[in-house]
């Protein structure tokens, strides 16, 4: 009798289910995804690309790379425009009938039917039906994409172009008292992108509490800041101004306390995410019950045995984290169908770090089936712990790459080898109360206080005040922190006031916990910056003098018993020589992992290197459980792989030189040295890139399909080639009909540019040559930019040469517009 394999039902073409169903490639399994629209990506393939002169890490044009990657994959079969109509369970197995009368069994289900953005039409104040000025986030994305905002604007150059944080959010009364988690960073990511389209635009942000949390997101804003004003406060009407008919807000001026009318051309509402229209429908096919906003992401919800919820159906998340879940839900179905053996123990796995967070990653990771090691000799580890201690002293070197890892340490002054499969990077960053101690040596660290009031709370003094955000953006597990905190003190019956110049409500629950906090009678004030808050310490109390925001000119006196400030957080200063000896790119603030969002959140560009906890991102405790599933979810699947990955790349080795080029510059580190003490490409490393190819003075790294003839041979005479990177480039051109005069070859990365590929491709008879890949920063193998204007500044300094004959274009996947504009130019 033939075996059937089980089955899968994916509900939702978006990021979460995609990623979804690319977990599940290659494995014996019969995987269908369900999506109601009749194309993938979900909301995010209608977003815009927000790369200025380099990538800004939105992550909008990874949806399109998914959606063409799903496409051709095997195991799955994809059900456009259709819905799930009947759901029967029998036996463990689920017969799933779709509107096309079309039927199937499963054995497990993924839900990932997303969200809708938040339609403000119903909220009478804003005018929506009424001006046609008056936009969301998701319409400024389309306008954007489809290169149609200057025809809105009237074709101004200098706009003035307002924000309105929260539309839809942290509104009890709508019934959404929670944080959509994404609206701060779309808007400030837009915002950036307007004041690069526009530069002499007049841009404004209303906002509650800006949400400045995550990798980049600090610099943005710092970067933001000098070119915008950020006004705290929003505002209660728009209306339209008879006069110059522009839209006006009435508005509180902080200087001189009066109320002002200011005048835009265009004000964006920045919308929250609500449950997609059917959810509700949705979850009753499955027995399921969300929670009163209608989503899936606290107790109250109810879940169906062998259903699992993923991406923004569960929650509000953004794109990284619902790619993510995604691929954790996957990774359960995996582990609950025994889909993939257990982890052998010559499978071994070090945990780079040993502090709090590094030693929980080790012992979950450990708790799965893995051997684990940690750094730092284990002193974090208690003395049943399943992980072992690797005693070294220091690390000098890591070469190597996944499966075959190879450390060189000091132990106690001889130099030892540890080989395992995997890297988890796990250092924790500098934490200090430095700067708190410079305000007053008797200042209590935010832990400590936290960690009495739980264990000793009657000892506690009876007056008590928290200071957030006073030496730069609060971190978000210390907001949380303090907002617990608080409640429990004020449960205690005395008194706690919080100082902040805004507050961080991220996470399910965080403006619930905010407004319980306040409603339970903690005392919360703000300021605009540090020099509006000074304090004086005497032998027993403290005195907080500060010009609160909404009354500057008064000057309020706080007094208490105990002053408590939580540590400052700065990268640690071992990150640079971990990032070196790891052969990765620290962020722009000094942490580890750069933010290209290709490998985020916790993958790198070297494959079995991964990353874990503070040291590399704004994570809490529920992030680096999240973190933790899906780099456990990724070691199994690392080492299931019996099929070996094919390149397209061979070292010749009678031609090899042995100069060790193609090693040093692998942004991969899928080279190593082998037995003979020679250069070899690890297969299973290898992303295919060809940098190796376009680099080698010897020429003696072959291509199976982008050899420099093989590629130059596609130029027609006459013609305007399109090299294009078949993950941006290639995909943004993909519904572009080209003209009879191009010619577009699509090659894996701009990292095959070389000026020796260029003039091949003139040479061959083509009368120009464009370079089209990814935007600076968002390129998979990092480099690819680099390589391709090098190249072409290499040929262009060639005398003779036209200046426009050979060119780079940047591009995204998502930039259709701009690649036709890229066409029509060549």
């Amino acid at each position: 009798m033939e075996k059937t394999q089980p089955g899968v039902l994916i509900l939702g073409g978006g990021v979460a289910g995609m990623a979804a169903a690319q977990t599940f490639a290659g494995l014996a399994l019969d995987v269908h995804l369900v999506e109601k629209a009749p194309v993938l990506g979900g909301h995010t393939a209608r977003w815009a690309c927000m790369a200025t002169d380099a990538c800004k890490n939105c992550g909008a044009c990874l949806s399109i790379e998914m959606a063409d990657q799903v496409r051709r994959q095997e195991n799955l079969a994809i059900h456009l425009g259709d819905t799930v109509t009947g759901v029967q369970k029998q036996d463990g197995v689920y017969e799933i009938s779709l509107g096309n009368q079309e039927s199937f069994n499963v054995k497990k289900i993924i839900m990932a039917t997303g969200f809708n953005p938040f339609d403000p039409a119903g909220t009478p104040s804003f005018h929506t039906e009424i001006y046609d000025t008056v936009i969301t986030t998701a319409q400024l994305n389309e306008l954007l994409r489809q290169d149609q905002l200057s025809e809105r604007l009237g074709h101004k150059k200098d706009p003035k172009i307002a924000f309105i944080q929260c539309v839809g959010s942290r509104n009890r009364e709508q019934g959404r008292d929670y944080c959509s988690q994404v609206c701060c960073k779309i808007s400030l990511r837009q915002a950036e992108k307007l004041a690069y389209l526009y530069p002499d635009a007049d841009l404004s942000c209303f906002y509650m509490d800006l949400q400045i949390i995550g990798k980049e997101i600090r610099p943005l804003y710092q970067r933001l800041e000098k070119q915008i004003r950020l006004i705290q406060g929003v505002p209660a009407e728009i209306l339209k101004d008879a006069e110059t008919g522009m839209l006006s807000m009435v508005t509180e001026d902080r200087q001189t306390h009066t109320r002002t009318a200011g005048l835009f051309d265009l004000v964006v509402l920045s919308v929250g995410m609500q449950p997609a229209n059917g959810n509700l429908t949705t979850a009753g096919l499955l027995n399921s019950l969300p929670n009163t906003w209608g989503f899936f992401n606290t107790g109250s919800a109810e879940i169906a045995d062998d259903v699992i919820v993923a991406g923004c159906a569960k929650g509000p998340k953004d794109i990284l984290a619902s790619r993510q879940e995604g691929r954790v839900a996957a990774a359960r179905v995996i582990r609950a169908l025994n889909l993939i053996p257990a982890p052998e123990p010559a499978d071994r796995v070090l945990v780079w770090g040993d502090g709090p967070q590094a030693v929980t990653t080790a012992e979950t990771i450990a708790s799965k089936g893995f051997s684990v090691f940690m750094t730092g000799a284990g002193q974090s580890l208690g003395p049943d712990s399943p992980v072992t201690a690797l005693k070294e002293e220091r690390i000098l070197s890591v070469s190597g790459t996944l499966n075959q890892f190879s450390l060189l340490y000091d132990a106690d002054g001889s130099k030892q080898t540890f080989d395992c499969a995997a890297i988890v990077a796990a250092p924790a960053p500098l934490q200090s109360l430095m700067d708190a101690k410079q305000v007053s040596r008797q200042v209590t660290g935010l832990e400590e206080f936290a960690h009495r009031v739980e264990t000793d709370p009657d000892s506690y003094p009876n007056n008590t005040v928290i200071i957030l955000d006073l030496f730069g953006h609060e971190k978000k597990q210390w907001a949380r922190l303090a907002l617990e905190t608080a409640v429990k003190v004020r449960d205690l019956g005395k008194k706690v006031s919080v100082i902040m110049n805004k507050m961080l409500v991220h996470g399910a629950q965080g403006q619930q916990l905010y407004d319980t906090a306040r409603g339970n009678g903690v005392d919360f004030f703000r300021f605009e910056t540090a020099k509006d808050v000074d304090v004086r310490a005497d032998a027993d109390t403290f005195c907080v003098s500060i010009r609160e925001a909404t009354l500057p000119d008064i000057c309020m006196d706080l007094t208490c018993d105990c002053l408590v400030m939580p540590p400052t957080v700065l990268p640690a200063l071992s990150f640079e020589g971990i990032a070196g000896m790891l052969n990765q790119s620290l962020d722009s603030e000094g942490y580890l992992q750069s933010a290209n969002t290709r490998h985020r959140l916790v993958q790198s560009p070297r494959r079995g290197l991964y990353f874990a906890g503070t040291g590399h991102d704004e994570v809490d405790a529920a992030d680096l459980s999240a973190e933790i599933e899906e780099i456990t979810a990724l070691l199994r699947l690392q080492a299931l792989d019996g099929k070996e990955n094919n390149p397209g790349v061979e070292i010749n080795q009678k031609a090899c030189a042995q100069c060790l080029t193609c090693i040093r510059i692998c942004p991969h580190s899928a080279l190593v040295m082998n037995e003979k003490d020679r250069p070899q490409i690890v297969p299973d490393a290898c992303f295919g890139c060809h940098l190796c190819v376009a680099n080698c003075p010897a020429l003696a790294i072959d291509s199976a399909s982008l050899a420099t003839d093989q590629v130059a041979k596609k130029a027609t005479r006459g013609k305007t080639v399109i090299l294009a990177c078949e993950r941006s480039a290639t995909l943004a051109a993909g519904s572009v009909e080209l003209p009879d005069h191009v010619d577009l070859i699509p090659i894996s990365c701009a990292c095959r540019i070389s000026s020796d590929l260029i003039l091949k491709v003139l040479i061959n008879g083509a009368s120009k040559v464009v370079i089209s890949g990814c935007h600076l920063h968002n390129c998979q193998s990092g480099t690819g930019s680099h390589a391709a204007q090098e190249g072409i500044q290499k040929v262009s300094a060639l005398p003779g040469l036209a200046p426009e004959t050979v060119r780079w274009e940047p591009v995204a996947a998502n930039e259709t517009k701009k690649m036709e504009a890229i066409i029509l130019k060549a």
